[in-house]
């Protein structure tokens, strides 16, 4: 792929307009964070007010964009153009302290549909 393409994403098992030509597999994208003291402490007094608790919502805002990263750059190792089935999944590890961040899914190539 050049740096004029881009891989494309969707989370359905198909790209309109397109036809999966190659299928190589499942791919993922990981990142591991932890909550940092000032996070923690402007997380508590967020909580003691109500309503979102914006150092969190930052957090795992920077999670999902690194996870989706590296979820393109493993795909893009096997030669694909496209990533099917995109999923995204959380779970807090180490007692809470910590939540790993997934994006999944299935490296293909895809080349448009020709009209007949």
């Amino acid at each position: 792929m050049t740096e004029k393409e881009s891989m494309i994403l969707v989370t359905t098992p198909t790209v309109p307009g397109y036809e999966i030509v190659k299928v190589f597999g499942t791919v993922h994208g990981l990142t591991v964070r932890t909550r940092g003291m000032g996070g923690k402490i402007v997380a508590g007094i967020e909580g003691i007010l109500g309503g979102e608790v914006t150092s969190y919502t930052y957090e795992c805002e920077k999670a999902r964009a690194e996870s989706l990263k590296r979820l393109k750059e493993n795909a893009a190792k096997t030669g694909a153009n496209a990533i099917v089935g995109v999923d995204f999944e959380t779970s807090d590890i180490l007692q809470g302290t910590a939540t790993v961040f997934g994006a999944w899914g299935t490296a293909v190539i895809v080349k448009p549909i020709e009209k007949k």
